[in-house]
């Protein structure tokens, strides 16, 4: 009885410990809010589906991801996070239901760079993910949640990120869509390495400004000098 008392407590006090371990961890994680316009209408469970599955992504390279969804906001705070630009690295994702006139036939989104390279805003075409889904048979939140992250990794890591393989890159063929259904499409270790680099000089520097950012609110009737799909 009393090493059965002692094996149980062992059990948990290693549980416990493995648990605040990966809680602070993940506190320790630099942070990236997202805010997301469906413009598309999607199904409450398909748009929170793509977000755990981009989240999942994301996670692997040591990134957070908070979600707002800002296409129906019920009151001026809601509004205000969606549209605040100040604080963590804020990036604007649009889901429309077409494709842009402007984007290439394969394109399934597109990410607005500066000339510098930077940017915050990216659409993603509903449209694409559909035919994608329907030729492939994947799951479509999967679908989804990887072209968000494929359009977040164009904002994080800027111009040319583009890469001969993983979910960088630029035409997803039959390997990649099977490592979608596998959860197996991530980023480059390379990519990672910088994505976490960048993001966790942003925040250190917009603390060390006291939290002002350049660009303090979102503008989605914009026009932007670069596209990259």
């Amino acid at each position: 009885m009393h090493r059965e008392f002692k094996a149980v407590f062992l059990f948990v006090f290693i549980s416990y410990g493995l648990s605040a371990s990966s809680q602070a961890n993940s506190a320790e994680n630099p942070q990236v809010t997202v805010s997301v316009y469906d413009y598309a209408q999607l199904p409450l469970d398909t748009l929170t589906g793509a977000e755990q599955q981009a989240t999942t992504i994301f996670s692997h390279v040591g990134l957070d991801i908070t979600w707002l969804n800002c296409s129906q906001t019920n009151g001026s705070r809601e509004t205000t996070a969606c549209n605040e630009m100040d604080g963590p690295i804020h990036l604007i994702l649009r889901i429309t239901p077409n494709v842009a006139s402007s984007s290439k036939d394969i394109a399934f989104g597109i990410a607005f760079l500066a000339s510098d390279g930077t940017g915050k805003y990216g659409d993603v075409f509903w449209k694409r993910v559909r035919d994608i889904q329907a030729n492939s048979k994947i799951d479509v939140t999967l679908i989804l949640g990887s072209v968000m992250a494929h359009e977040m990794g164009h904002l994080l890591l800027g111009s040319n990120a583009h890469a001969i393989s993983g979910i960088m890159r630029a035409h997803w063929e039959g390997g990649e869509l099977h490592r979608i259904s596998m959860g197996t499409l991530q980023f480059l270790p390379e990519q990672g390495r910088r994505m976490h680099a960048i993001v966790t000089k942003q925040s250190a520097s917009l603390m060390s400004s006291g939290g002002r950012a350049g660009d303090s609110t979102a503008n989605l009737n914009g026009t932007f000098p670069h596209q990259q799909p």
